[in-house]
């Protein structure tokens, strides 16, 4: 068995994966970033969400960079 096989039909795909090959906290973090997924596109932002997030990430890092780096 490969590490990784996708099978898909009609109306779904599977994702087999090989449990030698991954761990199960591993499977449950792209589980868990593809539920993120389908709930933003299910939320329908507005496209400018994006740019306001890029601002409160940085006006998160202005504000905090200190604590990270010595000036």
């Amino acid at each position: 068995m490969t590490a990784l096989r996708i099978q898909q039909n009609e109306d779904s795909i599977q994702v087999t994966l090989d449990k030698k090959y991954f761990s199960e906290e591993e499977v449950l973090q792209v589980l868990n970033f593809l539920n993120i997924e389908i709930l933003a596109k299910k939320a329908d932002f507005q496209e400018d969400i994006e740019q306001l997030g890029e601002e409160v990430k940085q006006n998160w890092w202005i504000a905090n960079k200190h604590r990270f780096i010595a000036e």
